[in-house]
């Protein structure tokens, strides 16, 4: 009984805080609203049309990505489970907190073909590389494009340092095997070399460089002028800060405040502010889109199953007859 007021608890104190982050979300945009509404917008179907087909693009990436990770840790995963467990387990960030997306994505990945201590050992190895890679590509256009931010240099050179820390091969599987045993599952002794991450590291960086030109073209579409350098260096930091937001369900409110900042420094705050809330809608249309797609490929094989399956009439005319 205690443990389940404890763990309700905690559950009210996580709405509470992603409410209060929402609601100062909102009174940002109503205070910028009169900048965002005066601006001249002219929408381009055809580059929001291009923008979309970004955003899935990203999603194809993902699951490549994931796929590596997988493969990383010794689980051969076919495209089919690979694409199945990130597009449909990706929905679980949405809810406060990471442990839903930890269990849903494991367990759609073991249903693959992986094992529990496979399918944790990937995701963490998937996580710790993209919050790597995304550090990276901002702290980059920082040092050569933004010297007014190099503040944040020591806390995103921190954050890198112990990613790849916790990437190490003597670290990261020892750490998941701890996890399992304190979750009273049987951990697996699992190996991979640290430069077998390269792959999934390059994976990364590209599903930053069709990130950032779907947002730019997303801007273009809208109207709004934004440089491609500056929205794809604004919104990986936006990306890590939202992700390293644990209790933010998908860093829900998080990544769009530090969008608008980072963007704040190169164009006025409507047309920042104006990107940041549309990138949301942006990345949010594709991760649907890529649920309705699994759920009718996973009908459709079902459906052919079924129709592949004998009928029981049949079935019973197959059966010699019996002798009296």
């Amino acid at each position: 009984m205690k443990k389940t007021r404890y763990r309700w608890a905690i559950l009210a104190v996580q709405f509470a805080i992603v409410a209060i982050v929402l609601a100062f979300v909102g009174k940002t945009a109503y205070d910028v609203w009169p900048r965002m509404a005066g601006l001249k917008w002219h929408l381009s179907p055809g580059l929001l049309v291009a923008a979309v087909l970004a955003g899935i693009a990203t999603q194809v990436l993902l699951i490549a990505g994931w796929r590596l990770a997988l493969r990383l840790v010794g689980a051969d995963v076919p495209w089919a489970g690979a694409m199945t467990s990130q597009l449909l387990g990706q929905l679980a960030k949405y809810v406060p907190g990471k442990l839903l997306t930890l269990i849903g994505k494991g367990y759609l990945a073991a249903r693959a073909g992986a094992s529990e201590s496979q399918a944790v050992l990937a995701m963490f190895v998937e996580a710790a590389t993209q919050v790597t890679t995304s550090l990276a590509v901002g702290a980059a256009y920082i040092v050569i494009a933004a010297p007014s931010e190099r503040r944040l240099l020591p806390v995103a050179g921190g954050v890198v340092v112990l990613s790849i820390a916790v990437l190490h091969p003597a670290v990261l599987p020892r750490a998941v095997g701890f996890a399992l045993s304190l979750m009273g599952r049987t951990p697996v002794p699992l190996r991979y070399e640290l430069r077998a991450v390269a792959p999934l590291a390059l994976c990364d960086l590209a599903f930053w460089g069709v990130t950032g030109l779907g947002v730019w073209l997303l801007a273009k579409g809208l109207g709004l002028g934004v440089a491609i350098v500056p929205i794809t260096a604004g919104y990986c930091l936006s990306w890590a800060a939202g992700f390293l937001s644990f209790i933010f369900p998908g860093g829900l409110g998080v990544r769009e405040i530090a969008f608008a900042r980072l963007l704040g420094a190169s164009v006025d705050l409507g047309s920042a502010w104006s990107l940041a809330l549309a990138s949301r809608g942006w990345i949010l249309l594709p991760e649907l889109l890529g649920a309705a797609f699994v759920w009718v490929y996973r009908t459709t094989q079902k459906t052919q199953v079924a129709a592949q399956a004998p009928s029981p009439e049949a079935e019973g005319a197959r059966e010699p007859p019996q002798k009296r």
